[in-house]
Order: structure tokens, then sequence, then C-alpha cells
């Protein structure tokens, strides 16, 4: 099961820039046993906390991306460009894993695949026991839609979140933190059915 999912800055390799939290979206019913489900006081408490700890792991993304980065032999302008209007073609330092020990920031053990794009990162929170590889398929297949609502400000880290479009992505490939097993004929209808309302 997916436990959360967040959109981030990467900064530049060699920058000082603070990573950013630019959304964020929470199956917090995961996080929490039944007898405190319907503690609104002990919920609202949980949800600052569990914000906290998705900016922790955002941060350590970033670390394990810059440093992929650094270590590749692409020039840094690859890195920090706008997010273009054709379709991205991920490298190999594009794309990562990191495992996360229970304690740190997560109670419990979490896997976290993430994708990095120019100055944005891309990070799905899994059980550390879910299908890595199907998790990484989605996970592309929800960059590729997600950077059709992105707009990266011009040299600046801001970005322009179209939310209703994140959110109904992650309707799409995630119901409920729930990874899909899906044929090429319901890849190809959802492609369909996203393409269209990215439109409007």
């Amino acid at each position: 099961m997916v436990y959360g999912f967040i959109i981030h800055t990467v900064g530049p390799p060699g920058g000082g820039e603070p990573c950013r939290v630019l959304y964020q979206r929470l199956f917090s019913c995961r996080f929490v046993d039944e007898q405190h489900r319907m503690d609104e006081h002990f919920l609202e408490k949980e949800t600052v906390s569990r914000k906290e700890q998705m900016a922790d792991v955002a941060r350590q993304v970033e670390s394990q991306c810059l440093l992929r980065r650094q270590l590749s032999a692409r020039p840094t302008a690859d890195f920090t460009a706008h997010v273009p209007e054709e379709t991205v073609s991920l490298h190999e330092e594009d794309v990562g894993v990191l495992g996360l020990p229970a304690g740190a920031p997560f109670l419990q053990e979490v896997t976290v695949l993430w994708v990095g794009v120019h100055a944005l990162g891309f990070s799905l929170i899994c059980d550390p026991h879910e299908n890595l590889t199907l998790g990484e398929m989605t996970l592309r297949m929800m960059v590729k839609y997600l950077l059709e609502t992105l707009r990266l400000l011009t040299h600046s880290s801001n970005t322009i979140l179209r939310a209703d479009k994140v959110e109904l992505t992650l309707d799409k490939f995630i119901p409920q933190g729930a990874l899909l097993f899906l044929s090429h004929q319901a890849v190809q209808a959802l492609e369909k059915e996203l393409s269209g309302s990215m439109t409007l």
C-alpha cells in the first residue's frame, strides 16, 4: 500500500536553497490505529506530525537525488532547466529507491520511490513489502501526466500547481493508496481519460 505522495523541490547540485514541499497527499488512515480514528483532536495533531515527516522524507530524497546527479556525467543545466513541453526522457540518475528504517522519520519502516525532473522531485512513500516494480511504473506514469499540470517560473524554484489535476491523477492511479495492476488496454483507457481532463 501507499502511505503518501509528495511533490517537492530539488535544488541544483552544490546549491544552498532549502527543499520545499509543494504538494502532499497523505493516506493518513494507514498511519492511525482503529481506536484513534474517531478522535478529531488526535487526528489534527497527527496530521501536523505527518506533514513534518513528509518534509523530512522530501529532504532525504533531495539529498539522494543531488548526490546521484553530482556523480553523473550530465551537465548541471540538464537538472535546472524548465520542465519541457515535450515528453521527458528519464535517465538512471533521475529515478531511485530509498529505504527508511523504523523511526526515521516514521515509526514503521517505509520504502520511498522517487523521480527527479529538473528542479522537481516526485516521491511515493510505500509499505516496504509493496511491489516496487509496479510502484515505479505507476510513479513514472503519474509523473508523465503531472508534468502537464506544472509550470516552473523563470529563475525560481516556485511552482504553480493545479491541485485539482494532481488529485485527479492520484485518484486514478492510486485510489485510497492502493497500487493497481493495469492491463495494457486499461492503461490506454486511463491515459485517454486523463489526457482529456488535463486540457479542461
